[in-house]
């Protein structure tokens, strides 16, 4: 057994941890805050995402992207905001602040951008604290409350989907 198969199983250990023990869940808010995981190997463009800013109607200063990237090289990265599984003890302990200060936040809405399982993306989603997730096919459906069944690559259409359902919950709220 490598440490790598080591890694994936304390990490799949930790996710069922976080299932067991989820976030709690309040009434929906007016969805102010959004954090979103992307995984750069599926989806490069990550500078499409500032379109969330004006479809969900929020600040630029609470939209928080988190990357995810598997490197090849130990080259060190100056990207605060990007981490990989090599920023993961041999335990499934995270050891990037900038990650852990993400996880740490609340959000109203958590977007899980990526299709493919991988279980360094699985954690992240797992601990992350929102009130709504949002994720696309292809990914763990016990992490997310809303799975879309779009491709990564057609980012304008989960864009304009997940637009249409929050206006739904808005309004949802606003008739109680």
């Amino acid at each position: 057994m490598n440490f790598k198969s080591v890694k994936k199983y304390f990490l799949k250990k930790h996710i069922e941890k976080h299932l067991k023990d989820p976030f709690p869940k309040n009434e929906i808010s007016d969805f102010k805050t959004v954090g979103v995981l992307v995984n750069v190997e599926e989806f490069e463009n990550t500078d499409l995402f500032s379109g969330l800013l004006e479809a969900l109607q929020i600040l630029n200063k609470d939209l928080k992207l988190i990357l995810y990237r598997e490197e090849k090289r130990n080259l060190p990265t100056f990207e605060q905001n990007k981490f990989s599984s090599k920023d993961f003890s041999w335990n499934g302990i995270l050891n990037k602040p900038a990650v852990e200060e993400f996880l740490d936040r609340e959000f109203d809405i958590f977007i899980g951008y990526y299709s493919k399982k991988n279980p360094y993306l699985d954690y992240v989603t797992s601990k992350a604290k929102a009130q709504l997730k949002v994720g696309l096919k292809g990914t763990d459906k016990r992490l997310f409350d809303i799975i879309f069944k779009i491709e990564v690559k057609n980012y304008a259409l989960f864009e304009q989907e997940l637009a249409k359902y929050i206006r739904i919950f808005k309004n949802k709220k606003e008739t109680k």
